[in-house]
């Protein structure tokens, strides 16, 4: 059994020694609102107050969250990243990596619930964890650091017109659309951008599995310098970790949250399963020839795929407010605080717009430098999905639960460095090759464009 404390009774004398040595607890006698002083993100701008009358998620509903947290465009470019691999070894590799990201999060979940009843907080997130877990180090040292549509267009136009000039085009549109605040009023918008996903991926994989490569011209493993590319953009599969921790609070019935047939397991189980389609039958259908997104291998003659690529085009377009939402949310307030704080209100809303624009630009600006969605997934899976995915989790659990709470023999200390020391390989030579690739695709400014 691992080491798990009881939660402690919440005293509501100011003067309790339990408050005292709890520094993360600022109020637990009122549930109403909880700010963590220590919490940088709480304490400048607290984002939800928590209340009892707090609306809470089914399971089916909490299900529907973290499939729709785990799959994104990333899911078309999934055959690209199987031509990596080959047919047998990019199957068998993608589904151990699955099971081991699953774990991971079990891990995560694990180390949540242990400082959770240590701090006596009622939530925390993946920062918090690892906050706490870093202040209850042996170390310290540790210690003291603790806080810190392009094709469409094209078939019809005699010229050639560079994808740099659309992006120019949609810039405008992103920045005024930029502007909606409410997560209220962006809702509707979620959910028409899902629909309109949904119904993209079925036209094209209605026309991708008609047909495909003889199985005996696809190579079964392909050469090793390719596999950080393939484990790189695997990776981005499960880029959903961070909200592993948000989505469990929000359950009405948390307890049915973890479990071998819990919502955690079925929703993992269900983008795996899903990738997997949407890679394997892209891959055989088009094999090396897959390009960074699937639907880019589409007939650009046929109209239905033409209107397709132009209902991605919308979908990304919908959502990419509610993407840089969070972002926004946590950098502006960093500025008001150490930059701007000195300027009355008219002016911090003059700031803001330039703030917002300029986060936009920036951007697109790397969208327009690297226009290739396959190199920009493998790079993004490679620094941020293996950190979060498979080398923090483990870390994580083996500092909570160091030297006692590890297992009979220390088999999960050495099932933990198996899977850090595999995240390290894929972080460094994912980013590595990636970036080599990105070098030579802006050196060469053509074959781009995928």
């Amino acid at each position: 059994m691992l080491p798990i404390l009881q939660t402690p009774t919440t005293p509501t004398n100011p003067d309790s020694p339990l408050l005292k040595m709890s520094p993360s607890v600022t109020s637990v006698s009122d549930e109403r609102l909880h700010i963590d002083e220590n919490n940088e993100n709480e304490a400048i701008a607290p984002l939800v107050s928590v209340t009892q009358t707090e609306y809470k998620t089914t399971n089916t509903e909490t299900l529907m969250h973290l499939i729709k947290g785990n799959i994104g465009a990333g899911i078309l470019a999934f055959p690209y990243a199987l031509s990596k691999a080959g047919l047998l070894f990019g199957p068998i590799a993608f589904w151990i990596m699955g099971l081991m990201t699953l774990y991971c999060m079990h891990q995560l979940l694990r180390c949540h619930e242990y400082h959770r009843q240590r701090t006596a907080r009622a939530k925390c997130d993946f920062g918090d964890v690892m906050r706490s877990t870093l202040e209850c180090c042996r170390s310290r040292y540790v210690q003291r650091y603790a806080k810190l549509g392009k094709q469409v267009v094209d078939h019809y136009h005699p010229h050639n017109i560079p994808i740099q000039i659309y992006m120019l085009l949609m810039l405008i549109a992103i920045i005024a659309f930029s502007f909606i605040k409410s997560l209220k009023v962006l809702a509707p918008f979620s959910l028409i951008a899902n629909i309109i996903q949904l119904a993209g991926l079925l036209i094209i994989m209605q026309y991708v599995i008609r047909s495909h490569l003889p199985l005996d011209q696809l190579p079964l493993i392909t050469p090793a310098k390719n596999w950080p590319m393939f484990f790189a953009s695997a990776m981005y599969t499960f880029e959903g970790i961070g909200l592993v921790l948000p989505i469990g609070q929000k359950m009405k019935e948390p307890e049915a949250y973890g479990g071998c047939t819990g919502v955690l397991n079925t929703g993992v189980l269900l983008v795996t399963i899903l990738y997997f389609f949407v890679g394997f039958y892209g891959y055989i259908r088009y094999g090396d020839g897959a390009r960074g997104s699937i639907s880019l291998n589409l007939p650009v003659e046929n109209p239905l795929y033409q209107v397709t690529k132009i209902m991605y085009a919308v979908a990304i377009f919908l959502t990419y407010n509610l993407q840089f939402y969070v972002p926004l949310t946590l950098l502006w307030p960093r500025v008001c605080r150490k930059i701007l704080y000195k300027y009355h209100d008219k002016a911090l809303k003059l700031f803001e717009i330039g703030f917002r624009s300029f986060l936009i630009i920036l951007t697109f600006a790397i969208a327009a430098l690297i226009p290739n969605l396959g190199l920009v997934i493998s790079l993004v899976g490679a620094i941020a999905s293996t950190a979060l995915s498979v080398i923090f989790p483990p870390i994580l659990e083996t500092i909570t639960f160091f030297p006692h709470g590890l297992g009979r023999y220390k088999w999960m200390l050495i099932l933990n460095i198996l899977i850090v020391t595999f995240g390290f390989y894929v972080f460094f030579a994912g980013t590595v090759l990636s970036l080599q690739n990105i070098i030579i695709c802006i050196k060469e400014g053509t074959g781009c464009d995928d």
